[in-house]
């Protein structure tokens, strides 16, 4: 029952959990992520529920949640993007662990519960991951099909990252260990950002279960603007390539920095914004600036005929 414990007894000692819910006019599915959070086994949780200004029912919808002393709300001063709302969220966490539910997913009963279990195997544990599922009103399918390469530490998430936020569960404690936590210079990468920086601090432990859900539809930012994905991946390179936390991942941050560098000329050509591309070679050696002009050139057909596909074979699948 809304406002109400689900049953379960809460212990002394159980660690709190910080549910962190960024809402911008997420009216339409709002109620399923409350609900999901609501069934958890596990009850010593709250929710920093952040309202990104939104002009919906979204906060009559909370309402009627509130009764529940767990739920804080809090209406932003201003609205900003995602990364800039989780940011500014950031300084009202209060719980031993962090969760992140978008008010589009979901999570299954026992997410909480075993994630925490997972955490009791030993203290250099930063983040623990479980296996989620992607799901539209078509189709419903598990992200993994094997383990993810998660002993491989930071060096594998920066060269390809696997990981989907709804399904992680973060401790505070190693959060707070780096200079900062969410960070307000990204938008479409803030999760990626904080975990990476994370997992070159602390461990990430697997659960093989499905305990989350995300949803595919045609709303979510993830599709609406993949060029600010390459933008803030090739910032966050510049950024961190001296940085003596990936002194081991050179190898890793330059393959991202050129997936990211062809990703972004890609979208320049789309747009005919042919110039645009090449002035992203700028700053290099002769050398290097036509081999990489090159390989670009060579490929960029077959990378353009790939990705309609791609588009056309993602849309056919999930929505279509």
């Amino acid at each position: 029952m809304i406002g109400q414990l689900n049953g379960v007894s809460k212990m002394k000692n159980d660690p709190l959990v910080t549910i962190l819910m960024n809402c911008y006019n997420g009216e339409k599915y709002l109620r399923e992520a409350l609900d999901s959070v609501f069934s958890q086994t596990y009850t010593n949780w709250e929710i920093l529920f952040w309202d990104n200004q939104s002009t919906d029912n979204s906060k009559l919808i909370l309402d009627e949640y509130l009764p529940d002393t767990r739920i804080k709300y809090f209406y932003a001063p201003e609205h900003t993007d995602l990364g800039g709302g989780r940011a500014a969220a950031w300084k009202y966490v209060e719980g031993d662990y962090l969760a992140v539910l978008d008010v589009d997913d979901h999570w299954y009963p026992e997410k909480l519960a075993l994630q925490l279990d997972a955490f009791k195997k030993n203290d250099s544990i930063g983040i623990v991951i479980s296996n989620t599922e992607f799901f539209s009103e078509k189709l419903r399918e598990p992200l993994y099909k094997e383990d993810p390469p998660y002993e491989l530490g930071s060096s594998e998430l920066i060269r390809k990252y696997y990981i989907s936020l709804e399904s992680v569960l973060l401790s505070v404690k190693h959060i707070k260990r780096l200079s900062e936590g969410f960070s307000n210079k990204f938008s479409h990468i803030a999760d990626f950002d904080l975990i990476v920086r994370l997992s070159t601090l602390s461990e990430i432990v697997y659960v093989p279960r499905v305990l989350s859900a995300w949803r595919v539809h045609k709303g979510s930012g993830t599709w609406a603007d993949n060029e600010q994905f390459n933008i803030e991946l090739l910032r966050w390179v510049r950024m961190y390539s001296n940085n003596e936390m990936f002194v081991k991942s050179a190898s890793s941050l330059s393959v991202l920095h050129k997936r990211a560098l062809f990703g972004k000329a890609f979208s320049e050509i789309t747009n005919w914004k042919v110039l645009g591309a090449f002035k992203l070679f700028k700053g290099r050696g002769f050398f290097d600036r036509v081999k990489l002009s090159i390989e670009f050139i060579f490929y960029f057909p077959l990378f353009y005929v790939f990705s309609l596909y791609r588009q056309y074979k993602f849309e056919r699948k999930w929505w279509k």
